[in-house]
């Protein structure tokens, strides 16, 4: 018995003592296949190691993440006080990591743990300019290698606040959770926070408790699919220190995922306390889903929106996404707006609809065969009290009703569409649409 004691006593000290160099290389491994990983799946970032020194129990390494995206440059110009095109910036992150597959080094720092796994790290941060100067970013990141070198990170932000050149923030506590695993192929996110307000020249954005989640997964479309869920208890903005504009709580959610050759996917929004103007306060509920649509075309359009960038006018980017909108409707899809209503104090509005396109095969694309192959419908609902007070505001909108487009039933109005083989009836009544050298459809 004492024997098997010894044994087993030198055994734990070999796994203390012996472990920590050659899991130090592991983990050195694992965070670098990690970071790039992360950042082959997000266009617009790249990941350098300026360096890692590798010791027994510990090891330190620095590693700068170039940010290409302008609207990201200009944002992490304006947190260090510049202006949005005043030089690029680089995010850098110092680490040390506590390595062994029993991490004694830790235990004498926050968030030490002897939980075995290949490491456990502490990374700063700061942002560096190309003319020298830098920012430190607020918060820690404590980070985890697991046994199977899936990357785990917990960054914490104390409450605070930061001010340069007449702009201010204030925040308070702040705990992300994240995950990535190039195994599985996957990146995971959770995190709150308390509340952050940012000042600028007379205009201030106040957000309150915020929560999200989601999860990412890339697909061979060369898109990322999965889900995500955010909730804000309230967004307000002021303009020189008077309110003009708030709502909350404010609910997103959406998934998708890939089945073969197509992309389905779903997206949920809610809004409360939505100001419309000439209407009042209202809120708003949205959901939407799809089936079916053609993955490569869903993935250069979305390739092609990021190249195109913020400055890309609705013109040009018709003419960009033109040939991929053409594919995307020639293979076919099912879309269905379940949800889709105003509750404002003039009485709701409500809208269902469904888009069925069937699928018109390779070759020039042609408007006319595809409208044929289109099959939908629509139902709108809409209080009394919200069209006599839109002929109010508009007389002209009374048109709508006389026409026959909405058609009263008890206290609300009512319409319903329905379109097929280019063929448009509106509450029973056919409105044959041309096609452009299609022979008319038949009744």
């Amino acid at each position: 018995m004492r024997k098997s004691i010894i044994i087993l006593l030198v055994i734990a000290a070999i796994v203390v003592l012996l472990s920590p160099g050659i899991i130090g290389r592991i983990a050195e491994e694992s965070v670098e296949s990690n970071l790039q990983w992360a950042a082959d799946e997000n266009q617009g970032i790249v990941v350098t190691a300026e360096r890692f020194d590798r010791g027994w129990f510990s090891s330190e390494g620095r590693h700068r993440i170039g940010i290409q995206d302008p609207a990201m440059q200009g944002a992490l110009a304006i947190l260090a006080g510049r202006e949005p095109d005043d030089g690029d910036a680089s995010l850098v992150i110092d680490t040390r990591i506590d390595h062994g597959l029993i991490p004694v080094a830790s235990v004498g720092r926050a968030e030490g743990s002897l939980a075995p796994g290949l490491g456990r790290g502490v990374s700063t941060l700061f942002i560096e300019f190309t003319d020298g100067q830098t920012v430190p970013v607020p918060g820690t990141i404590y980070s985890t290698i697991g046994l199977n070198g899936a990357l785990s990170a917990n960054y914490i932000v104390e409450p605070g606040n930061l001010e340069a050149d007449g702009s201010t923030a204030n925040w308070g506590n702040t705990n992300i959770e994240l995950s990535t695993d190039q195994k599985s192929e996957s990146f995971v996110v959770d995190g709150v926070i308390e509340s952050l307000v940012v000042s600028d020249a007379g205009d201030t954005l106040r957000l309150g408790k915020t929560a999200f989640s989601g999860v990412q997964r890339p697909s061979h479309f060369g898109i990322s699919l999965g889900d995500f869920e955010i909730d804000a208890e309230s967004v307000a903005i002021e303009e020189n220190g008077i309110e003009t504009y708030r709502l909350g709580p404010v609910a997103m959610s959406g998934t998708s995922d890939v089945d073969g050759q197509r992309v389905n996917g779903d997206f949920r929004m809610s809004l409360d306390a939505l100001t419309i103007p000439g209407y009042g306060d209202s809120g708003f509920d949205v959901a939407v889903r799809f089936t079916g649509l053609d993955g490569a075309s869903l993935g250069r359009m979305v390739r092609t929106l990021d190249e195109a960038g913020d400055d890309a006018s609705p013109q040009e980017l018709q003419l960009l996404l033109q040939d991929d909108l053409e594919k995307l409707a020639a293979a076919g899809f099912d879309l269905h707006v379940d949800q889709f209503d105003f509750d404002i104090p003039q009485g709701p509005v409500s809208a269902r609809m469904r888009f069925t396109m069937e699928e018109s095969g390779a070759g020039d694309f042609d408007l006319s065969s595809v409208l044929m192959k289109l099959d939908a419908e629509a139902d709108l609902s809409v209080a009394e009290g919200f069209v006599d007070h839109a002929m109010a505001m508009n007389p002209d909108a009374g048109a709508i009703v006389s026409m026959g487009y909405l058609r009263k039933n008890g206290d609300v109005y009512e319409m319903r569409a329905e379109y097929a083989k280019g063929l448009l009836t509106i509450n029973g009544a056919p409105m044959p649409i041309p096609m452009g050298g299609q022979p008319s459809p038949e009744f």
